[in-house]
């Protein structure tokens, strides 16, 4: 597509989005932080969208990218494919962490160029075009402290790791969805980047012990992996397996199957002493959801406090890792090294092995390695890449 047909194509669509929202040039130009004139400009054809643009001026009218470049092959890019290809190359890292996305930008010298830290993680069970939204912000704000504003999504690899990696077709979707955008897409999961991080090309065993549990390890050169395959299917030993073994106990208790506890009483004493508020408080925020975290530091404090029937649940999950470690070491047929990472650090780290354990390593550099990596490299670790 030449670069006055899309230039053209962006001017009509902008002009018929501010039509029907009946906005005038100044009153955009006032939501989106821009000058009037570079409105009118692009309005007029004369001017294309740079990233930051195209994001201003889609929140300001409340819109998705994709319906500001509708008709277009690619995002924001102003120029032919040909002219895109000789342009340079930047490489891209956003790593979902939580309830935060950190994103790292690299030249083709691999020299940090840009950063940025922003509320709000990227899963999966989004939608495509919230996720896009979400990285698109990412960048942006990264770039919006350079004077680099010209740079294209089209020159950029994209290395992302998002929660809901196990989502297999959701994933699939994404990916092709994403790849109109990039140049280039590499979508892995936390564990995989925190083992690389780790051990680089050393063999070990990475523990993750948060919302959920997944075991990674290197040998020979490889990365495998065991568990983490989202509650409720697995999981067992995380927060949302410890929150829903917590509902079990209070319920079986309220029922008179077990002796009442003060775990128990404590749960229940939050519901008004109602089982059936438990369960509405559970279904309406969609059952596997991360709702039975939300019961986790009832049982946690039980724990500390010594409660019988909180040190029995703790147990039970402390028993499954040690089974998942027994597992690896017999394939390995070795006592590796283990890393532990997540919020249950704390809790398991005295109880599971605790001669093999490492000096705990914070991992929030991973972003840098994130968008260093290349297809390649992940392709010899015997990682598969967005299947």
């Amino acid at each position: 597509m030449e670069k006055k047909q899309i230039l053209s194509i962006v001017a009509n669509n902008l002009r018929t989005l501010i039509n029907k929202q009946g906005l005038s040039v100044s009153e955009l130009a006032r939501r989106c932080d821009i000058s009037t004139g570079t409105v009118s400009k692009i309005m007029a054809g004369q001017m294309a969208l740079t990233i930051i643009t195209a994001m201003r001026i889609a929140d300001g009218l409340n819109v998705t990218i994709d319906q500001l470049m509708q008709g277009l092959n690619s995002s924001i890019s102003s120029a032919s494919q040909e002219d895109v290809e000789a342009l340079d190359e930047f490489s891209v890292g956003i790593l979902s962490l939580g309830n935060r996305r950190i994103t790292c930008i690299l030249d083709q010298t691999n020299t940090v160029i840009a950063t940025s830290e922003l509320t709000g993680g990227l899963d999966l069970a989004e939608t495509s075009g919230k996720l896009m939204h979400s990285i698109q912000e990412a960048i942006a704000t990264a770039l919006g402290t350079l004077d680099k504003q010209t740079i294209t999504l089209k020159q950029m690899r994209l290395k992302l790791v998002t929660q809901s990696y196990e989502f297999e077709s959701t994933r699939q979707k994404f990916m092709h969805f994403a790849e109109r955008y990039f140049k280039e897409v590499i979508l892995l999961s936390d564990w995989q980047l925190t083992c690389l991080s780790i051990f680089n090309d050393k063999p070990g065993i990475s523990l993750v012990v948060d919302k959920g549990v997944s075991l990674s390890y290197q040998y020979e050169g490889v990365i495998k992996k065991l568990g983490g395959w989202k509650f409720p299917v697995y999981d067992l030993g995380g927060e949302n397996w410890l929150g829903a073994e917590t509902i079990r106990h209070t319920v079986e208790a309220a029922e008179g199957y077990v002796p009442m506890s003060t775990l128990a009483q404590t749960v229940l004493s939050k519901f008004n002493g109602k089982i059936e508020a438990i369960t509405e408080t559970c279904f309406k925020a969609g059952m596997g959801a991360d709702v039975f975290c939300t019961f986790t530091p009832f049982l946690l404090h039980a724990y500390f406090t010594q409660e019988p029937a909180a040190i029995k649940i703790i147990d039970s999950g402390v028993a499954a890792i040690q089974k998942m470690i027994a597992r690896v070491d017999a394939i390995t047929e070795q006592k590796l090294d283990i890393a532990m990472h997540g919020s249950l650090l704390d809790i398991y780290k005295n109880k599971i092995a605790p001669k093999r354990l490492m000096a705990y390593v914070p991992i929030t550099h991973n972003v840098e390695l994130l968008a260093q990596l290349t297809k390649e490299y992940l392709q010899q670790k015997g990682i598969l890449i967005g299947m």
